[in-house]
């Protein structure tokens, strides 16, 4: 269960916090190194004896892809009411993301040169989503969404398919609502290998995205560079800073929202002021947990990476929760606008009592494909120009190039790069 204890920077449940990092053996690499280079070399052929071997379903049976028919029985099996949540969240989704179009833009110079930065979408990106033990819907919706806001006209879908070849119906009804129709019943490395090399049925595409297992994450480390990938996502983590009023009951259900992914690397951590605090948000979690059946989904994580830290000061915590530079930051605070500018690192941060982490994950609109262990010290979530390409052109006339030429002469063979100077002294 969740460990209590005085913060310090040495304290070694801090410590081991900022160590956390999700485990792929060393037998995985090995076996997707294997499985690239197959598909990659035999096509179909490798592709479809893996998914065989792997998943236990033959491609030749099934089918490679999700038909009309199978988008128009999802349509019919999902409630009105699931129809209506895919509405209002896409909705949300989209209004965002397409804030976050870039805007390109052109440079006079006094010497004539005209400088302009372009933005297009990239050609083509597959989308991986787990669909076969938990239909991630809103997965499948974060990736997709800023995927159309920046205008990718192909966009491929991959899910693990279920032994009778089917597919989750919410999973079909999203992509069926978004249009995009092109499906694979594809799913792991050999999924992942197909749609960056090209094979016989599959086109090669630019980019992959979306979460998966530890044989997914790795081919998407030993494909980049073949193709653009999104990240190499880690485990989700919360961490929440909570004054002497913040409600106890709704920052233990918000460490439990983390914490019931379940693999046992996530991490759900609270800092609060006071001991007795610690101990009302410690109860909450036991008694919560026990209410709502969610002992066992919670218990790995919360003795590997559950922790409320008891701290002098909501600065002390500021700097703590910037050292861990979490997936997720909550401010639960009386105070919160004066907080917020101080958290320096974090995937996305939750401002007051009733902005609870899972507004993020399913509805406001905002993505939730975010930096994890600790990398948003440097990187950013999911964002429409995941999917676009930015480029410059430069039209330097004459007079610009000869007033501008001993410069450039002097910079090039500054480096030893005669050639380079050349280009430039033939045209004076």
């Amino acid at each position: 269960m969740v460990t209590i204890s005085k913060f310090s920077y040495e304290n070694p449940r801090f410590v081991n916090l900022l160590k956390r990092r999700s485990s792929i053996p060393e037998e995985v690499e090995a076996t997707v190194k294997d499985v690239l280079r197959n598909v990659k070399e035999k096509g179909d052929e490798a592709l479809y004896s893996y998914m065989k071997q792997f998943d236990g379903v033959d491609i030749n049976t099934i089918g490679l892809m999700v038909s009309d028919e199978e988008f128009a029985i999802a349509r019919e099996k999902v409630s009105d009411d699931f129809k209506e949540a895919v509405k209002r969240a896409c909705d949300n989704l989209f209004r965002f993301h397409k804030r976050q179009l870039p805007t390109g833009f052109i440079e006079e110079y006094e010497d004539g040169a005209v400088l302009e930065r372009k933005y297009t979408p990239l050609n083509s990106v597959a989308v991986t989503v787990p669909g076969n033990m938990a239909p991630l819907v809103s997965t499948l919706c974060m990736n997709l969404i800023p995927a159309i806001v920046a205008g990718i006209p192909n966009i491929y879908i991959l899910t693990k398919p279920r032994i009778d070849g089917t597919i989750d119906e919410h999973l079909l009804y999203v992509a069926d609502y978004l249009n995009v129709k092109n499906y694979y019943k594809l799913s792991g490395s050999q999924g992942l290998a197909a749609v960056a090399y090209g094979t016989e049925t599959i086109k090669k595409v630019d980019a992959i995205t979306g979460p998966g297992n530890n044989y997914t994450q790795m081919a998407k480390k030993l494909l980049f560079g073949e193709v653009k990938i999104d990240s190499i996502a880690g485990p989700s983590e919360i961490a929440i800073i909570a004054d002497e009023n913040a409600n106890p009951t709704f920052i233990a259900a918000d460490m439990m929202s983390q914490a019931e992914h379940g693999t046992g690397f996530e991490a759900s951590t609270t800092f609060c002021l006071s001991e007795s605090q610690a101990m009302e948000i410690k109860a909450e979690i036991i008694r919560l947990c026990e209410e709502n059946n969610l002992v066992d989904a919670t218990k790995k994580t919360f003795e590997n990476y559950g922790d409320i830290f008891i701290v002098a000061s909501i600065e002390e915590a500021v700097n703590a929760v910037n050292e861990i530079a979490p997936e997720h930051v909550e401010l639960l605070l009386d105070d919160c606008e004066s907080v917020l500018p101080k958290l320096t690192n974090a995937g996305a941060v939750f401002v007051g009592k009733y902005s609870t982490e899972p507004v993020g994950d399913y509805f406001c609109g905002t993505n939730h494909i975010l930096p994890t262990c600790g990398t948003a010290r440097f990187s950013s979530g999911m964002s429409v120009q995941e999917f676009m390409r930015g480029y410059s052109v430069i039209r330097y006339p004459e007079n610009a190039l000869k007033a501008n030429a001993d410069h450039i002469i002097q910079l090039a063979e500054a480096e030893g790069m005669m050639a380079h100077s050349l280009a430039v002294k033939v045209r004076q």
